[in-house]
């Protein structure tokens, strides 16, 4: 089945919002650029953001939300990567069980874009929900609610001084010592020497 992608243009078209011209010139852009066909007429000048918000929220399909200060669970914002939200301006809001089917609310610029809804759907296995919402709030949100960076493991050192007790004095034996081979053999478990240096010190 063909999903018409552009069914925003058509519907503002429609409703006398913009004219031919002016959808031909966003679905242009969109095309070499990319990104969403109501923020192609944004760019361009032809609607203020709110005037396509207002106009969906008026054909009684979708409810808008607003998303400052919105706290997204962790569960949520892990169903996709921040980046990918990003780029399809989207984050999930809220998740709720009607029977056996996960119903996901996700805030969207464009929630006329069947096939948008279709990817969402696949990647998370919810069944999605469009609510509107602005697209520097949803940016927001996203930024604001993002995984934090896991801080980087501490680089291991070896210290000189690995040994500290007992410490041998290699000028000070000779290769038949005990000691030497107990040393020997604690600097290789420690990764410190390797059997090659082990071979030189025990028999050069």
């Amino acid at each position: 089945m063909q999903v018409n992608v552009n069914r925003l243009g058509e519907m503002l078209l429609e409703a006398g919002l913009i004219d031919q011209f002016q959808l031909e010139s966003a679905l242009s852009m969109q095309r070499n650029l990319g990104g969403r066909i109501g923020s192609a007429l944004v760019k361009l000048g032809y609607l203020p953001e709110d005037t396509i918000l207002e106009f969906l929220e008026s054909q009684e399909k979708y409810s808008r939300v607003s998303l400052q200060d919105q706290e997204v669970p962790a569960q949520l914002m892990s169903l996709l990567a921040p980046a990918r939200m990003l780029e399809l301006m989207v984050i999930p809001i809220e998740l709720r069980k009607s029977g056996n089917e996960k119903l996901l609310r996700v805030a969207m610029t464009d929630p006329t874009n069947l096939k948008l809804i279709d990817d969402l759907q696949f990647a998370t296995g919810c069944k999605v929900i469009p609510v509107l919402a602005v697209e520097a709030e949803i940016s927001q949100a996203i930024k604001k609610n993002m995984p934090k960076e896991q801080p980087k493991p501490p680089e291991l050192k070896v210290e000189s001084n690995i040994i500290e007790h007992g410490m041998v004095n290699f000028e000070e034996i000779n290769s038949d010592d005990p000691r030497l081979d107990r040393l020997l053999d604690i600097l290789k478990a420690k990764g410190v020497l390797s059997v090659l240096d082990v071979e030189r010190v025990k028999f050069n």
